[in-house]
């Protein structure tokens, strides 16, 4: 006998399926639709916690709890198969299509590459929102700062980690204007004008200048986002706007999940 938490039943009254009077459903239609979200319940059912964590966005109020359930039940228990099938129902029921297709995608990545689902919908409004945010694009503003407060990040945190990244990328950006001014200068002074009067001299001041203007040049490269340059025996220094940037975007996460759970809900 399966034991189910009162958070995992599912009242089918609340189902979106309605039944029009007078149409005809086509019976294998739906039975391989069930089929097919039973496959994807035995995929959740499959997944680890993080792997289950990254979707818990598009299953409805119980439901991780019911598949956390079914999960710690033997696969030749009937009472896991039992446990699924309501948990299938509970999601054909309450989701709309393009959740189904996300969690689909999420199963067919855990299954195929043991990878963790990331819903393009989310990152992309993450990194909307960050470009707004850091571009002080007033439309941005006021949508992040919009939402409910139950939904949103701790807006002073919020104001505060944006300024943080804003200063950084102004001095990285000062940095980089520095460097670029740098490279310029050695490449417009003659080869060797700071050396000796012998050729020796003028060939090792050359190549001084040379390799400045490398370094300056690599520099700079890295400042303007590309790979940091690895310095002679110790690791590639990174930008100080990277991890601040990085701690932006885990901050906007959350409520972009919401945001984008709710979108999908109403599809």
């Amino acid at each position: 006998m399966v034991v189910v938490a009162p958070s995992a039943l599912y009242n089918f009254a609340d189902s979106a399926e309605e039944r029009i009077p007078g149409q005809r459903r086509n019976r294998s239609t739906q039975k391989k639709e069930a089929r097919s979200v039973l496959d994807v319940v035995r995929g959740l059912t499959s997944m680890s916690a993080k792997q289950l964590g990254a979707v818990s966005h598009l299953l409805p109020p119980g439901g991780m709890e019911a598949v956390g359930i079914a999960a710690k039940l033997p696969r030749s228990n009937q009472g896991r198969k039992r446990q699924e099938a309501l948990v299938a129902k509970m999601l054909r029921g309450q989701l709309t299509d393009p959740q189904i297709e996300k969690l689909q995608e999420a199963v067919s990545i855990a299954t195929q590459s043991r990878g963790i689902f990331e819903d393009g919908d989310v990152s992309g409004l993450v990194e909307s929102w960050r470009e707004g945010l850091l571009g002080e694009d007033q439309e941005v503003i006021a949508e992040v700062y919009g939402y409910p407060v139950a939904w949103a990040p701790d807006h002073q945190q919020l104001r505060s980690l944006v300024r943080q990244c804003k200063e950084a990328l102004e001095e990285e950006e000062q940095q980089r204007q520095a460097a670029e001014a740098l490279v310029a200068s050695d490449q417009a002074s003659p080869t060797g004008s700071s050396s000796g009067s012998d050729g020796e001299g003028g060939e090792s001041g050359g190549e001084g200048a040379a390799e400045a203007a490398a370094e300056a040049a690599a520099d700079a490269a890295a400042v303007a986002g590309g790979p940091p340059r690895r310095r002679k025996g110790g690791k590639a220094p990174e930008p100080k706007s990277r991890p601040l940037v990085r701690s932006l975007g885990k901050l906007l996460k959350p409520l972009a999940l919401r945001v984008v759970a709710e979108r999908d809900a109403q599809a």
